[in-house]
């Protein structure tokens, strides 16, 4: 018997998989991680037919940071992902801003994975660093 999956997505890199040479695919929790990771990583009218996809975080990376910003990137990161994911809700964006004098942020974004109405949410979580290299 097959296995199935109820969510797959191609994976973002275009890894190849050795096993069965094609494209590796991500599937159910990694397919909704990737999908987080997508949304929060994508600038706003970088995605063809769809401009107000994203946050837009890189756009923040040369901006004076300030408590609003902080506040600002908190709230567009749940708004985009509760907007455009509906399998996932997020439940904290923590930023960690102690290396921002060597031009470093620490994003982590916690969320629960919700399957359907009858089910518990899975808790799951990602990190992302941003870097300004100039």
């Amino acid at each position: 018997m097959a296995t199935t999956y109820k969510y797959s997505d191609f994976d973002i890199d275009f890894n190849r998989n050795e096993f069965i040479d094609d494209m590796s695919i991500k599937k159910d929790f990694n397919s909704i991680r990737q999908s987080v990771m997508n949304i929060v990583l994508t600038k706003p009218g970088e995605k063809p037919f769809n401009r107000e996809f994203g946050v837009g975080i890189h756009n923040m990376l040369f901006e004076l940071w300030t408590p609003f910003q902080k506040s600002l990137l908190e709230r567009n990161i749940k708004w985009e992902v509760d907007r455009l994911e509906p399998r996932a809700e997020v439940t904290a964006v923590n930023i960690d801003e102690d290396e921002i004098d060597s031009n470093e942020v620490s994003i982590e974004i916690k969320f629960n994975i919700v399957l359907g109405e009858r089910s518990e949410p899975i808790k799951d979580s990602i990190r992302i660093a941003l870097t300004k290299v100039r």
